[in-house]
């Protein structure tokens, strides 16, 4: 008896991470994705034009926003780890991480009302 409320127990935890890496896995595609559509067009994501326009935008930025951006949105490669490798906290690489894509975003916007 005691054996099966562990084993639920383990369940069930298991089950919360499990959702908690789903729900961290959508949110970051929710918040990160859609600038690259929306500077690019799903369609033409592959195309030259599409990453020479994301490489122009990236080039405008500071070379430290440009590595965590390229590391951590492109590459997909954990805040954690860009965090060791630049000497800074997590916290600090995903702060600089959402301000950068907002300065991209503004970018983005402004680039459509111009053209």
């Amino acid at each position: 008896m005691n054996d099966e409320l562990l084993i639920e127990e383990c369940r069930r935890i298991l089950r919360r991470i499990a959702w908690r890496l789903q729900y961290r896995t959508r949110k970051i595609s929710n918040e990160e994705l859609p600038i690259i559509e929306n500077a690019c067009g799903q369609n033409l994501m592959s195309s030259v034009d599409a990453k020479l326009h994301v490489e122009e935008l990236l080039n405008s930025l500071p070379s430290k926003a440009i590595f965590i951006i390229e590391q951590v949105v492109i590459n997909r490669i954990p805040e954690e780890i860009i965090a060791q490798q630049l000497g800074i906290s997590q916290q600090g690489v995903n702060k600089y991480k959402r301000k950068y894509l907002e300065v991209l975003q503004k970018k983005i916007v402004s680039d459509r009302v111009s053209s």
